[in-house]
């Protein structure tokens, strides 16, 4: 091998820790732009992993972790790197192997779940937070959101209404008691979401440089596996167990599954809907309405959608006739 050849993926990776430390500072500079610069930061990660070796990649996140701590602190650089950089070392591998994209998405979210919870871990640490402080700040929402209505005007308009501030508070209360209940399954649903959104961004950007083989599927073919299934009929029966025999322990575990697959569902139905659309072409003025009693009865829509899902789940209606 010539030095030449030896030196090019040092300077790749050069380069790549350059441009992934650019994305990041944007992100923490200006701090609008960090829900995109979150996504976009570890794309180069994963190319140069992709393109070149595992070993490269780590280099090159290492790099890229001390410029941006030299430029931002150590501090926002650490948390930065633990919640992201691993997600994208192992997408790059995992890519590089060519992994389908469910494994690989399933894999991408335990990634993500490990470094958030890490992270919080090591906020107990440093910053002296715990998880008590987020409990004690939800204690107090009922009363900000009051508060908040109150300097809006809205508190009086809903008092005109017939209501009862007392009324108001205890549907806050219960809000909020229920965000406490799934918390466990929010957290699992932001990693699942995040892993799902880098995965599209690298897999569409891998196959405009011609280093994807393998292209992602319609989202009209977009479908839960049949034994996916299981995972709901345990949740509903925990919840089911759980309020049965008073045990709130599974009470508990069974809502935050079931609050887990409530949107896995509807997309599933989204993705049924979209294919029935397709092989039996609807006219633009039905789509058009369509999408607009679903927008304005959003809770009902997405109540049919997660039905339809678990019933594709169920019967397989789009598995027979997967050549259309």
């Amino acid at each position: 091998m010539s030095e030449r050849s030896a030196l090019a993926p040092l300077a790749e990776g050069a380069l790549v820790a350059a441009l992934a430390a650019v994305l990041a500072l944007l992100g923490i500079l200006l701090p609008p732009l960090q829900v995109v610069t979150n996504i976009l930061w570890i794309v180069p990660i994963v190319v140069l992993v992709v393109r070149q070796d595992l070993r490269t990649g780590i280099l090159a996140t290492l790099v890229a972790g001390i410029l941006v701590g030299v430029f931002s602190g150590l501090l926002n650089a650490l948390f930065l790197f633990i919640q992201f950089a691993g997600l994208g070392l192992l997408y790059g591998y995992l890519f590089k192997r060519e992994v389908s994209p469910g494994p690989m998405v399933v894999a991408g979210s335990l990634m993500v779940l490990f470094s958030l919870l890490f992270s919080l871990f090591l906020s107990f640490y440093i910053l002296g937070w715990s998880s008590l402080n987020l409990v004690e700040d939800l204690q107090h929402l009922p009363e900000r959101v009051l508060d908040f209505y109150r300097r809006l005007g809205l508190l009086d308009r809903f008092l005109q209404q017939g209501n009862t501030l007392e009324d108001l508070r205890r549907s806050l209360e219960a809000t909020v008691n229920y965000i406490k209940l799934l918390l466990p399954g929010m957290l699992v649903l932001v990693s699942l979401f995040l892993a799902l959104i880098n995965y599209l961004v690298s897999e569409a950007i891998l196959r405009r440089l011609n280093l994807r083989n393998k292209v992602l599927p319609p989202f009209r073919y977009w479908q839960l596996p049949w034994y996916a299934i299981w995972g709901f009929i345990c949740g509903l029966a925990l919840w089911l167990a759980g309020d049965y025999w008073h045990l709130t322990a599974l009470r508990i575990v069974g809502l935050n599954i079931l609050y887990l697959y409530f949107p896995l569902l509807a997309g599933n139905g989204l993705a049924l809907v979209a294919f029935w659309a397709h092989r039996f072409p609807w006219p633009g003025a039905l789509k058009f309405t369509v999408f607009l009693l679903l927008l304005f009865n959003l809770p009902l829509a997405l109540l049919v959608l997660a039905s339809l899902g678990l019933m594709d789940t169920l019967a397989g209606w789009r598995r027979p006739q997967r050549s259309g």
